[in-house]
């Protein structure tokens, strides 16, 4: 059975954000010393998917995607090789945030 994560689709004007997590950061707070960071089920917490299928959402018309954990940037990196390289340590979580305009 593959990974799993969550999605979820933001529109605001013409942006449409497409917020995404692997399956167990849900929730989960990061420390990174001076201040935290929350993934919060409001902002990611959309959808359970197969990580297979997240192609089906950032394909749709994405012109942001905010992207946490290791599955997540390996599978954006699958088809957009440069991810991996501007990927950040986040309390030792793989975050990425991309514009596609």
């Amino acid at each position: 059975m593959g990974k799993w994560c969550y999605v979820k689709v933001h529109r605001s004007g013409n942006d449409v954000v497409v917020a995404v997590c692997d399956e167990e950061l849900l929730g989960r707070e990061l420390d990174l010393g001076a201040f935290k960071v929350r993934v919060s089920a409001e902002f990611y917490g959309g959808e359970r998917i197969p990580l297979s299928e997240l192609w089906s959402y950032i394909g749709g018309g994405a012109t942001v995607v905010n992207a946490f954990g290791e599955g997540v940037v390996s599978e954006l990196g699958k088809r957009i090789p440069s991810v991996k390289l501007a990927a950040v340590n986040v309390g030792g979580v793989p975050h990425v945030q991309l514009v596609l305009k």
